[in-house]
């Protein structure tokens, strides 16, 4: 896990699971919104793809509602692509939850 720090606040994170020896997935990624537009979601997510490049994983995935489209943007300039989508009515509210995939 990276944890982004701004004057000593831990202000965003993204972290890295392991699926198996040639698949990581990305969880868990967070930017405060007094950090938004700033390069810090762009860092995470670029530091997270440098570990899994590391660790010679073949491929790294995530899952994403529809609706973060600023993470949706910052997945696709970093070369990932959507390969799955699917309704979940488990949060109280239907959303359509997507799959991007990005082969290192």
């Amino acid at each position: 896990m990276y944890i982004l720090e701004n004057q000593g606040q831990a202000l965003g994170c993204i972290a890295i699971t392991h699926v198996d020896d040639e698949i990581a997935q990305l969880r868990f990624f967070f930017i405060d919104s007094s950090l938004r537009g700033m390069g810090g979601g762009n860092q995470l997510v670029k530091k997270a793809i440098d570990f899994c490049k590391e660790k010679n994983y073949k491929k790294v995935y995530l899952w994403t509602f529809s609706t973060l489209k600023p993470a949706r943007h910052l997945y696709a300039k970093n070369g990932f692509k959507m390969t799955d989508t699917h309704e979940n009515t488990e949060w109280g509210t239907p959303v359509l939850e997507e799959r991007w995939d990005l082969d290192l």
